[in-house]
Formats: structure tokens, C-alpha cells, sequence
């Protein structure tokens, strides 16, 4: 019945001299977690959903529903609000293909499959004498389609394993979690965390010099402190430090930053973004120097531009510019430093200052690194600013992908305060 009832919104708005854009997503997850070292729960969840735009003379309504129904398309007439600069994109005959973002395997996981990998991070952990906290691995399909009045009509699917543990022994407590489009060995993640809690107690010690921020780290610390600084909307709210930066050194000489809708693998890749504009690689820093910003179509429109295919959204939201994957190149090797402090989680991201990049956040799970050596180091504050620290930052060579960032760990210079 879908594209009787499409077919049927999009008859219903042309009918009345309205443009149509149709967003379709369906989801289907199943996951097991752990309370403590015990099986908490199975839980299955299904959802469908269905977002209209319309636009007309400089207008445009929206509105949404969770059921296969008709009438969604007259309350999205009847929500008009003033919008001269969204348009809907007409279809494009260069539409990038990246594979392995599906995995029919993974829709052949089940309950045991899912309790298998659960029990061995669990396990790994307890053998390690670590009381643990929590845990928990699902596996997802998500299913989008997008269709407009121009003949725009895209379908996409795409498939998520995810897999966390978290323990603690004698008071220090360490945690790990990994998505990847396909299933993967877990025993990674057990590992990881019995390792960082087997080391001795850490000592209480300020320091200064070389500091190791790891793909984990930075995966939290550059969304809230570095990546909001290219969306287009913040630069033309005047929420971003980068404005009117486009061909300035903005970082140093090591630093390039690229983000790639169309890699292979990617765990944001796609053919077209949520309003059906295909996908690209854009470079936003080149050797430190500012190239250009993130775009969805109404702030594209705004400059004069083209969108760079960076316009999310879901069945029940208007589109907002994202990142999609978000890569920084290796320059140097790891293997050339014999002493630096090594962070692995830090508390307290969601506190920076998206605009101008400050941050002051609590270190965990980190050591200093001397000769071979791991010097486990208590508790302690790191601050500063994403892009002074950035001015100097050499990535290393140990490539992770962690959410929307593949990068591999920064070199920079910093101090931390007990």
C-alpha cells in the first residue's frame, strides 16, 4: 500500500499548486542488556514514519504521522509558515553508491546470537576481576526513502551493530562502545576496558608536556567544540568562530579535515541526504587553511550556493546540517614519542562552548607513557580551546572510526591540573 498512499499525498498537494517533498524512514531493532553482570532484558522496537513538506509561494508547511495515512498531506497545507529560500532539489543523474553501509547478515542475528556477544564481554571483564556495571549489543536496520514532485524517488538501507560494556574495580571504573554496519568481534571492547582496569591505582600528579587525545576522546570532545563551527546555519547566525575565515590559516599546517558522505563503509554515508541531495566529499580544512562549510538546501540558497548534501533529517524533524564522516589524515607515527600522557575518556564535553570552542573537562582511564612504560594517572582538569590546540596538533597514525569521526589519535601540547 506505500506508493498508493505516496502516490496519493503527492496527487493531493499538486492538485492544489504546492511543490511535495516526502521523507519515509522505517526502522526495525532488537538488543539485550545487562544489569550489573545479569541479563536485564530483550526488547524489540519497530517504528515507521512519514514527514511532508509543501511549498508555495514562498511558503512552506510541514507535518508528520506514524501511520500509512492520506491526511497528513492537508495538515502540512494547513501549516504554512514564510520560507522564500527552501526549495526541493530536482533529481540528479551523479549519485554516489558507497558500499557496505548493508549487511543482510546482520538481519540474521537473533536473541542467542545477541546473548553470545553480551556474555563474552561480560566474562572477559569478570575473569579480570572487574565487577561489572552494565552492557548491552544491538543490531539495526533502518530503511529511508525520499520522493518529491520532481521526480526525486530514493530508497536506502542500511544496517548497525553496536556493542558496549562498562566495569569498575577498586573505585575506578572505564567504559567502551563501537558501531560498526557489520557485525564484529566484541571481545575488543572487553578487552579494552579489562586492560585500563587492571592497571595499578593511578597516581595523583599534575603534568605538562605531550598529550595523546585518542579517537574515543576526541569523538566526544571535537562534536561539541569543533564540528558546530562549519555548519552554515552557525556562520550565518554568527555562532561560529570560523565566519568569514574561508582561505585563512584557521589551524596548523598538519591539520586536514575532510568530511565524506560517499566513503565506503561509512557509518553516515548515503546516497542522497535527508532531502534527497546526493552526497559528497567536501574538504573543510587543507593543510590548516579554512576551505569552506557545511550546507543543507535553504542556507545554501541563502549565500547563493549549492548544498553539500549535509541536510539531515528524520520523518519528524525539518532538515538541519550535519556532518556525515568527518576525516582527519595521519601525518607522523605514534612509535616516534617515548613519553607523553595518554587520554582515553574525558567527563564533562557536553559543557564546552560550541562557538568559541572552549572546553574544560575531567580526564579518565589516562596514563603517562614513559619509555614503554604506563604510569596510570588519578583524576585531573584539561582546558583549553579546540582551535589553539589545534594550531599545533600532529595526528598520529592509529586510523579509529568512532561515530562520526575517523581519525586517528592528536599529538598536541597541554597541561593537566590536579
Amino acid at each position: 500500500m506505500e506508493d498508493y498512499y505516496l502516490d496519493r499525498i503527492m496527487e493531493v498537494g499538486e492538485k492544489r499548486g504546492f511543490q511535495v517533498d516526502i521523507f519515509v524512514s522505517r526502522s526495525e531493532d532488537l538488543s539485550c542488556e545487562l544489569d550489573g553482570d545479569s541479563l536485564d532484558s530483550f526488547q524489540e522496537d519497530r517504528s515507521f514514519g512519514i514527514g511532508v513538506r509543501v511549498l508555495k509561494e514562498g511558503k512552506v508547511g510541514f507535518a508528520y504521522s506514524t501511520e500509512e495515512e492520506v491526511d497528513v498531506i492537508y495538515r502540512a497545507m494547513e501549516n504554512l509558515v514564510p520560507d522564500r529560500y527552501t526549495s526541493i532539489p530536482e533529481p540528479s543523474k551523479d549519485m554516489p553508491d558507497p558500499k557496505g553501509i548493508f549487511h543482510r547478515k546482520v538481519l540474521d542475528v537473533g536473541e542467542e546470537d545477541l546473548l553470545e556477544d553480551l556474555n563474552t564481554m561480560r566474562d572477559i571483564l569478570k575473569e579480570g576481576g572487574i565487577t561489572v556495571t552494565g552492557g548491552a549489543v544491538e543490531r539495526s536496520y533502518l530503511y529511508n526513502r525520499v520522493l518529491n514532485s520532481k521526480g526525486l524517488d530514493v530508497e536506502e538501507e542500511f544496517t548497525y551493530y553496536s556493542a558496549s560494556i562498562s566495569g569498575i574495580k577498586e573505585g575506578e571504573t572505564a567504559y567502551d562502545y563501537l558501531t560498526r554496519t557489520y557485525r564484529f568481534k566484541v571481545e575488543e571492547l572487553g578487552e579494552y576496558v579489562k586492560d585500563l582496569l587492571s592497571l595499578p591505582r593511578g597516581v595523583k600528579t599534575p603534568y605538562s608536556g605531550k598529550i595523546l587525545l585518542t579517537p574515543r576522546v576526541l569523538n566526544s570532545l571535537l562534536a561539541y567544540t569543533l564540528l558546530p563551527s562549519f555548519s552554515a546555519e552557525n556562520i550565518q547566525r554568527n555562532r561560529s568562530i570560523l565566519r568569514g575565515k574561508v582561505g585563512e590559516q584557521v589551524m596548523g599546517e598538519h591539520i586536514t579535515i575532510v568530511d565524506d558522505g560517499t566513503l565506503d563503509g561509512g557509518l553516515y554515508s548515503s546516497k542522497v541526504d535527508g532531502e534527497g541531495v546526493p552526497r559528497r566529499r567536501t574538504v573543510l580544512v587543507e593543510r590548516g587553511i579554512l576551505k569552506g562549510y557545511l550546507y543543507d538546501i535553504k542556507r545554501a540558497n541563502i549565500e547563493g550556493k549549492e548544498s553539500t548534501g549535509n541536510g539531515v533529517r528524520d520523518y519528524n524533524t525539518l532538515p538541519t546540517i550535519s556532518p556525515s564522516n568527518v576525516i582527519i589524515d595521519p601525518v607522523d607515527k605514534l612509535e616516534n614519542y617515548s613519553e607523553y600522557l595518554q587520554i582515553n575518556g574525558l567527563i564533562g564535553c557536553h559543557t564546552s562552548n560550541p562557538i568559541t570552542g572552549d572546553f574544560s573537562v575531567e580526564i579518565s582511564n589516562s596514563y603517562i607513557v614513559r619509555d614503554g612504560e604506563r604510569i596510570p594517572v588519578r583524576k585531573g582538569m584539561f582546558s583549553g580551546n579546540i582551535f589553539q590546540i589545534l594550531k599545533d596538533a600532529i595526528p598520529m597514525d592509529d586510523v579509529s572510526q568512532r561515530g562520526r569521526l575517523i581519525s586517528p589519535s592528536l599529538m598536541i601540547e597541554g597541561r593537566i591540573v590536579v
